[in-house]
């Protein structure tokens, strides 16, 4: 059975979600700070942690940073904050999705079973020659030297891989990778913007993801 954890210092609202998710069939963990995160994170194994961004001590973006530095578990932030400085940092800080408060709980389920179907193991692809991916560990390599890229990353990547020469939009990519429709393309933005930026500073002499004008975003070997 998938295993959540839900870290927010609001404690009305784990009891939302923990009702909720575990009506929907889940085993679903609560922590109220950072502290208690990190030792249900080492005492359970998570399929996915939903986490707010303000709470006491420690905020959800340092706290996002700990995880994705010792675990590849996807995280999806939830927050009361709109700006877009705010989106940037959580997708900086290793996050795979955000959403603002209020949302509907039907929307975070869906969400939820997006990221955790996605971190799961795929088919091996084939590999372009300088650039391969090993689906299996949801990971990319210039040669020998990964990209280090997060579980979003890699899958827009992949899928831009396996459909190279071809443009798409921004909508097209999220509907694609994630089987939803797209409420915000510019995360995509974001995410490509820092495929581009870890492919770069490996292969300087390669861009493998061109900008066609009008048309979208195109793998190119």
């Amino acid at each position: 059975m998938e295993r959540l954890l839900f870290v927010d210092d609001d404690m009305e609202i784990l009891k939302i979600n923990k009702v909720y998710f575990e009506k929907c069939g889940y085993l679903t963990d609560t922590a109220t700070d950072a502290i208690t995160a990190l030792s249900c994170l080492s005492e359970h194994d998570y399929q996915c942690i939903i986490l707010d961004i303000h709470m006491e001590r420690t905020d959800g973006f340092c706290l996002c940073r700990t995880i994705r530095a010792n675990y590849n578990i996807p995280v999806i932030f939830l927050t009361n904050l709109t700006e877009e400085e705010i989106m940037v940092e959580s997708f900086d800080c290793g996050g795979d999705d955000y959403i603002t408060k209020p949302y509907l709980l039907k929307e975070l389920e869906m969400r939820i079973r997006a990221r955790i179907r996605n971190a799961k193991p795929v088919e091996p692809a084939s590999r372009p020659s300088g650039l391969s991916m090993d689906n299996e560990q949801k990971q990319a390599y210039i040669g020998n030297l990964p990209l280090n890229l997060t579980v979003n990353e890699f899958e827009i990547l992949r899928f831009l891989m396996e459909h190279k020469g071809i443009p798409y939009r921004q909508e097209e990519i999220y509907r694609a990778v994630w089987g939803e429709t797209c409420y915000n393309t510019h995360s995509i933005q974001i995410l490509i913007m820092r495929i581009r930026k870890k492919i770069q500073a490996l292969s300087p002499e390669k861009e493998y993801i061109k900008t066609q004008w009008g048309k979208g975003y195109i793998f190119t070997e």
